[in-house]
C-alpha cells in the first residue's frame, strides 16, 4: 500500500523551502518595489517555481504513473502557492 501521508509529508518541507526561497529574495530586496509588473513577475515567477517543484517530486518518486499520488502532489503544491502569493500580496499591500 502507498503511504500518502508519507508523500505529503515529504512534499510540503518540498514546498515551504520554495517558500523560504522567496521570502529569502524578497527580503534581500530582489522585490523592494513590489508594485504592478514586478508583482506580477514576481508571482509568475512564484507559481513557475512551485510548478517546477511539483514535476520535481513526481519524478523523482517515480509518480507518473500513479495518478492518485499526482493528484495530491498537484492539489498540495497549489495551496502552498496560493498561500505564499497571498502572503506576499499583503506585505505589499500593507505598505501602500
Amino acid at each position: 500500500m502507498f503511504d500518502y501521508e508519507k508523500l505529503e509529508k515529504e512534499l510540503e518541507e518540498a514546498c515551504e523551502l520554495v517558500n523560504q526561497k522567496f521570502v529569502q529574495r524578497f527580503n534581500d530586496g530582489a522585490y523592494i518595489s513590489v508594485r504592478g509588473a514586478k508583482l506580477d513577475a514576481f508571482i509568475d515567477e512564484l507559481q513557475k517555481e512551485f510548478e517546477q517543484a511539483a514535476e520535481t517530486f513526481i519524478y523523482k518518486r517515480n509518480l507518473q504513473d500513479n495518478p492518485e499520488a499526482k493528484k495530491r502532489v498537484l492539489t498540495i503544491t497549489k495551496l502552498y502557492a496560493k498561500n505564499c502569493i497571498e502572503q506576499f500580496s499583503k506585505i505589499t499591500g500593507d505598505t501602500a
